[in-house]
């Protein structure tokens, strides 16, 4: 789900909730597959699905534990209550592992310019990790996740990947030898700004130094919900779709707002 500073999600104690879930983000209409699943799992007609799902499943990937909804507000009063929810669900599926979290995979969103506009949708910091091929970015996700999972970085960071160096073209001040980017995306997603960044010679201690002082600089933009997508029109910005967006009171009202738009030109 986009979100705002607000959000449940990304309040601490939300965040500390969840380590003890596998937390998956599906990204409504960037995928077919994934389309079909909230499809199946909200129980609406085939092409109706909202741009938001929520939903709790038990560990074998298909029991609800809560009734699937638009999101947590219709399960959770509020971030205490989720909070409180999560831990209540969570004792009664006790880990059978002991695997650190460190060795967690990253929570990548691809392609690059996916992840781009998450982060600027969430208003989040966005880290890149780039590889000439698969195992030299191998090794830099190894860097990077033993940081994703633990305080007080978990939850606070966006992530993307690419080994086509072509992919950080909307990235302002990107160096030619970079494997670690740390980007401040631009407030439609579209373009970024390189804050930090950093290469294969960087130690665990510099990679942590650069993601803290990335978070203390980090400023959520404000954004007013009309004048934001005014002003997209204005710039000429309308992102695509991978399957059409089928949530019809999003689409009539964005279809009255650009008609009004066009009217007042």
């Amino acid at each position: 789900m986009t979100g705002n500073i607000r959000s449940y999600l990304i309040q601490p104690a939300v965040v500390a909730a969840s380590r003890d879930f596998v937390c998956v983000r599906l990204l409504t209409y960037e995928s077919k597959s994934e389309y079909a699943f909230m499809e199946q799992l909200l129980g609406v007609a085939p092409g109706t699905l909202p741009n938001t799902v929520f939903c709790i499943l038990a560990p074998d990937g298909k029991t609800k534990l809560l009734r699937a909804g638009r999101g947590p507000r219709q399960a959770f009063s509020g971030a205490r209550s989720m909070a409180t929810g999560l831990q209540r669900i969570a004792a009664r599926y006790p880990a059978i592992d002991s695997e650190s979290r460190g060795g967690q995979p990253l929570p990548l969103v691809r392609p690059v310019d996916l992840a781009l506009n998450v982060a600027a949708s969430d208003n989040r910091p966005l880290v890149i990790t780039v590889g000439s091929d698969g195992r030299q970015l191998a090794e830099v996700h190894q860097k990077v996740q033993q940081l994703a999972w633990n305080a007080p970085f978990v939850g606070q960071f966006i992530y993307g990947s690419t080994t086509q160096r072509t992919a950080l073209k909307p990235l302002a001040g990107a160096a030619d030898q970079s494997v670690i980017l740390l980007v401040e995306p631009g407030p439609f997603g579209v373009s970024g700004q390189v804050v930090g960044q950093l290469d294969h010679r960087a130690s665990q201690e510099q990679i942590q130094a650069a993601f803290g002082k990335t978070l203390r600089e980090f400023v959520p933009q404000q954004k007013q919900h009309n004048r934001h997508i005014e002003l997209g029109y204005q710039l000429g910005i309308e992102w695509t779709t991978v399957v059409p967006e089928s949530d019809r009171q999003s689409v009539r009202a964005k279809a009255r707002f650009k008609a009004r738009f066009q009217s007042q030109r």
